[in-house]
């Protein structure tokens, strides 16, 4: 009888365990590496392609912006979120946004009183024209916002919210917020955080030329002076004729006291009696001071004399600038058709 050989069996060890561990994990290798360079592979993929797109998106907002000069409302969400500069003017950068913002609202201002407008060459000369106006007062407002944060001082959020609510009031009915925000939208195309930006540009352009313009404020400490002994503004405005920044006017009729005169009709209207004389107070469109005197009242009407002085020194410093080429801009615009009127109050565009 042949027996047949026994099968040696080797003694579990430590280190038996451990020869066995290494040599299981070695065979699992060849599977698990090439899963993990495919994943490798497959991060660096997604973020070349992400890197790409982005490029891309890039190239085309820029060539929309700067080359197409699309004005479309993707375009000005795209200025809002990622604020590009379209200027810059003396060092101080104007955000796209901002000349957007100005752009738009006063086209859909117009487009909202006279119809859409077509591609007819009287459509393009008005929006040229905006588009200047739009971007000069863009820069404009930055820069006059710049410089008054750089004396330490801001347009504060009482004083928005203050003009905020007086333009809530409309024809003496006092808007609640979400019918404001659907006017503003439908005058504007603006949302309300929108139009809270275009009020903090315009006020910070007015608190800048208080700040500057000490040849007004000089002569209105001067006429305040002549009105403590005399109420006659026809006779104080005698004093003044030659000067270029003073002016004179008298009401031959009454209006309304919601009327669009800077503020002078309301002013009239708070005053006591008739032949009281107003202090000074800065203009709605903030471009000087007035004082006013109640000379009639009927009902809701007032007539009213009224002394104007006007805030000249920003618009020199502006002149000078641009005479100094220290305005720069990243897109070109056309004069326009600069014999339109002005674009009218923030007041008046917004009343239906």
């Amino acid at each position: 009888m042949i027996k047949g050989k026994k099968k040696k069996t080797k003694a579990i060890t430590q280190q038996n365990l451990e020869e066995s561990r290494e040599e299981i994990l070695a065979k699992g290798k060849k599977f698990r590496y090439p899963f993990q360079y495919a994943k490798h592979r497959l991060v660096i993929i997604t973020i070349l392609i992400s890197v790409v797109a982005l490029a891309a998106f890039g190239v085309v907002g820029w060539i929309q912006l700067y080359k197409v000069q699309n004005t479309s409302e993707v375009m000005y969400r795209f200025t809002r979120a990622f604020a590009l500069p379209v200027a810059k003017i003396d060092g101080v950068s104007v955000r796209y946004s901002d000349y957007l913002m100005l752009y738009r609202s006063s086209i859909k201002s117009i487009e909202r009183q006279q119809g859409a407008l077509d591609n007819s060459e009287d459509s393009s000369r008005l929006r040229d024209y905006y588009k200047r106006q739009a971007l000069t007062s863009a820069e404009e407002y930055s820069y006059a916002l710049s410089k008054l944060e750089e004396m330490g001082k801001t347009v504060s959020g009482e004083e928005i919210d203050e003009v905020i609510n007086e333009h809530k009031t409309i024809d003496g009915e006092v808007r609640s917020d979400s019918a404001f925000s659907g006017i503003v939208r439908d005058n504007f195309g603006l949302s309300l955080d929108d139009y809270k930006r275009m009020i903090k540009l315009s006020l910070a352009k007015r608190d800048y030329s208080v700040e500057i313009d000490s040849r007004a404020k000089s002569l209105v400490d001067d006429i305040k002076k002549k009105l403590e002994g005399e109420k006659d503004l026809a006779k104080v405005a005698e004093s003044y004729k030659e000067n270029d920044i003073f002016s004179f006017e008298s009401l031959s009729e009454t209006v309304d006291a919601t009327n669009l005169d800077s503020g002078r009709a309301a002013k009239a209207m708070s005053l006591k009696d008739v032949g009281d004389v107003s202090d000074a107070f800065i203009s709605k469109n903030g471009d000087g001071y007035y004082f006013v005197k109640l000379t009639a009242r009927e009902g809701n009407k007032v007539k009213y004399d009224s002394i104007w002085v006007r805030f000249t020194e920003f618009d020199k410093k502006m002149q000078s600038i641009r005479n100094d080429n220290k305005i720069d801009e990243y897109i070109e615009v056309e004069a326009g058709d600069e014999s339109k009127e002005e674009e009218p109050t923030e007041k008046e565009e917004i009343k239906e």
